[in-house]
């Protein structure tokens, strides 16, 4: 794989024509053309003919056959070129007469119109920023610190990265557009792209001027998706790849790793210290230190003498342990997993037709193939039995797939390896993810299961949450993470995030510091580091990191019930959580957002703007909207629709909370990580110098096991209308399935007249406790 090569649109050749009778009309031959038009603006076209009759992908889409919503037309003209029109008739979207459908081989490619006002995001994993013009790009899953220099992964932008999702999001000047390459072999993407000459010139062709979305094999099969909002656009196309399971609680807690980890004594230490620092933590979680001699589905006997007894002691005291599975099997013929793959011929083949093998952890390593049925059957029962011991959670390694210094080109797949391996790369650790949860079911078939992968495919956030796989200790990963989850999210993998203080090399106090800050809302929460690096336990520097790191991990403790909905709205609407500022807001004449990536938001209510460096006194933060913003750290109001300057703070950091927002919060002090989603406050964001209506919904249950899918949940409506002085209350429990909830009201401003559900109430003065800040707040017990 040349990850620095292209296909060149030059060595193409077009369709000229389209017919409905022919599909559409090379130099040489026809194509048959199909397209259809589904639900929610979604439309598909998929070449069929000659080397193209051969999709692999594996991806599987829930399409609306009722189409009478659609406000998008999209139509094909004699010339081959394509015209996205609303229903009035104006062109939104349009491609290229003669210079659409490009063949070249089994190579393709899809040629649009780029024009100079649009903007482009998604494409799953990437490290090249958060906004893509100019931008040449692949999705091959890549291993990166064994696939590029080491010196370009520590300051670099390696791509491409560990998850392949060909889907590039469009703000045209009117509408957004998705273009989802259904394609598992090896894509790209060029977006307006000049050509570099060995890197000294470049030379202009028609290329600059198109959105090229193309493969190098495999069929030409396109989704396009359009859309008013990127909001709308996001939960259409996350319905149509599949929404985030609702996890369990302790998913979304603080998650503590290292490699290094590996004995019962590691376990036990971590659960004293953190008790000792009154610091809050779910998941303690296992690097492969802790298999024998690295076989997987093994634990080191000297390590971890019971196993079964360790892992369902620490899960009754709240802290799940995590370990890691790594997909090879170590070629050993004493060793029962491997004896058991052979016997049911599950392995990966080489072109001569026996075992493909690896040279990773394990040595001499043999690997499943996931493309089969059989294979995910054999790997989940080797699962089930794994996670009985009181596992019930796993993160998934090494599944781009990594082979260490075998070429990976000698990994077939399919029955006796009939598929060449471009066929299943991309989808190698998605299949993995795929088996692997199933296995996780059948041992817990009543509980939530969490998994978190490092490579996937196109709707893999079915089945596991991502994270932005191995990065270093340095402001550089730290700033670039903030753009590779907004776009890994925006691609429909919400449940993301990096490791806070960065895996390898030694992060130091301020750093953890600064990413403690910075990612302590991220989906995904986890403090992981390298062998033979400096221990980045929050207590491992001093007592002001420790405090700083465990006011902010209290903060997401606090806004637990917060974060918890958030995934609710994902699971029901395919709603992003963590996102761009463009996501809720438009562009205004003082703030253009299409290009910031230092500020985010975390649902519709909170607005993030950590400091990404390690000098920097102050920073600008974008607040944008019409309505005013709450500063956590100041308690101060501040209007929106501007930048506002802010200074560094040791123990603070920005954070704004959009009014007109109902929080609902944790009630007691987040001291540990048990939570009880019906004991919670609701903090009103509103002052009284506005008038404002608006209405919250909130949901608890259990936050483990699979009731809430039989209906166990209860679920509370709140409406709040003020003006000026005057503000007014109504809640009310809409279901109650899981028990009435009944929440206090926090107040951030002295209303002279309060009223809930009819009553007039009168608030007492009390104190909240967010990221360190102390805010004065008037309570209300119902």
């Amino acid at each position: 794989m040349y990850f620095n090569k292209y296909p060149f649109s030059q060595n193409f050749s077009f369709a000229s024509t389209y017919s409905a009778e022919l599909g559409v009309s090379f130099a040489k031959e026809n194509r048959p053309l199909i397209i259809k038009e589904y639900g929610n603006n979604i439309f598909r076209l998929t070449l069929n003919g000659g080397d193209w009759n051969n999709n692999s992908s594996q991806a599987e889409f829930n399409l609306k056959e009722n189409t009478s919503d659609n406000n998008y037309q999209l139509q094909i003209n004699e010339d081959a070129s394509l015209q996205l029109r609303s229903k009035q008739g104006t062109i939104l979207f349009d491609s290229f007469p003669r210079r659409s459908f490009g063949k070249n081989g089994k190579a393709s490619m899809l040629r649009f119109r780029h024009h100079s006002k649009n903007r482009y995001y998604g494409a799953g994993s990437k490290m090249i920023g958060l906004e893509y013009t100019g931008v040449r790009t692949k999705f091959w899953n890549t291993d990166a610190f064994a696939d590029f220099p080491i010196t370009h992964i520590h300051k670099g932008t390696p791509d491409p990265y560990y998850v392949s999702i060909p889907y590039i999001i469009v703000k045209t000047e009117t509408t957004w557009i998705g273009l989802l390459l259904n394609n598992a072999e090896a894509a790209y993407a060029s977006i307006a792209a000049t050509v570099d000459i060995e890197g000294f010139s470049s030379i202009r062709t028609d290329d600059e001027e198109a959105i090229i979305i193309g493969s190098e094999s495999g069929q030409p099969d396109l989704f396009l998706l359009a859309a008013d909002t990127l909001a709308e656009l996001t939960q259409n196309f996350q319905q149509l790849v599949g929404t985030t399971p609702l996890p369990p609680l302790w998913a979304l807690g603080y998650q503590q790793c290292r490699w290094g980890y590996e004995t019962t004594e590691h376990l036990l230490d971590l659960d004293e210290k953190f008790a000792q620092h009154d610091f809050p933590v779910d998941g303690l979680w296992f690097d492969i230190g802790y298999m024998d001699e690295f076989r997987v589905f093994t634990t080191d006997p000297d390590k971890i003498p019971t196993p079964s007894e360790t892992f369902q002691s620490m899960l009754k005291k709240g802290h799940p342990v995590v370990p890691i599975i790594d997909p090879g099997v170590k070629v050993d013929p004493d060793y029962t997993i491997y004896q058991s793959g052979q016997a049911a011929d599950i392995f990966c083949k080489n072109p001569e037709g026996s075992e493909f093998i690896g040279l990773v952890w394990p040595g001499l390593t043999a690997f499943p193939d996931f493309s089969q049925e059989r294979a995910r059957q054999w790997w989940a029962e080797q699962v089930e039995a794994f996670a009985k011991q009181g596992i019930v959670g796993a993160w998934l390694d090494m599944n781009d797939p990594s082979v260490g210094n075998s070429t990976p080109y000698d990994m077939r797949f399919g029955p006796e390896g009939i598929n060449g391996h471009e066929t299943f790369h991309n989808q190698y650790g998605m299949g993995m993810a795929r088996a692997t949860r199933a296995g996780f079911e059948a041992a817990h078939p009543n509980r939530r299961i969490f998994l978190i992968s490092r490579s996937s495919f196109i709707g893999g956030g079915k089945y596991a949450a991502v994270w932005t796989g191995d990065n270093v200790s340095n402001y550089h990963y730290l700033r670039s993470s903030i753009a590779t989850q907004l776009n890994l999210a925006l691609s429909g993998i919400p449940f993301n995030g990096g490791d806070i203080g960065g895996f390898a090399e030694n992060t130091n106090a301020r750093l953890l510091r600064d990413w403690m800050k910075s990612a302590c809302l991220s989906p995904f929460c986890r403090n992981h580091s390298m062998l033979n690096s400096v221990q980045q336990e929050p207590w491992a520097f001093d007592e002001s990191t420790l405090a700083v790191c465990r006011n902010f991990i209290k903060l997401r403790y606090r806004l637990m019930p917060y974060l918890y909905n958030l995934f609710v709205a994902q699971a029901e609407q395919g709603s992003a959580i963590m996102r761009p500022l463009f996501y809720d807001f438009e562009n205004s004449e003082a703030l253009e957002l299409d290009y910031i990536d230092d500020a985010f938001l975390v649902g519709p209510s909170i607005l993030q703007a950590p400091f990404l460096d390690a000098d920097s006194l102050k920073r600008n933060v974008p607040l944008p909207g019409q309505q005013a913003w709450f500063e956590l750290e100041t308690g101060k109001w501040i209007a929106g629709n501007q930048t506002v300057e802010v200074a560094r703070s040791e123990t603070h950091s920005p954070f704004f909370l959009k009014e007109a927002s109902i929080l609902p919060l944790r009630r007691t002090d987040p001291s540990d990580n048990r939570i009880d989603l019906k004991e919670l406050d609701m903090l009103v964001v509103a002052n009284k110098s506005t008038t404002g209506s608006y209405t919250s919904h909130y949901q608890a249950d259990d936050g483990e096991t699979l009731k809430v899918n039989s209906g166990v949940f209860s679920r509370l409506s709140v409406t709040i209308l003020h003006d000026g002085d005057t503000l007014l209350i109504e809640s009310k429990c809409t279901i109650e399935h899981y028990g009435l909830i009944q929440p206090h009201f926090l107040l951030l401003d002295a209303f002279s007249s309060v009223t809930i559900n009819g009553r007039i109430v009168h608030p007492k003065d009390d104190t909240l406790r967010l990221a360190g800040a102390t805010i004065p707040v008037k309570r209300i017990v119902i």
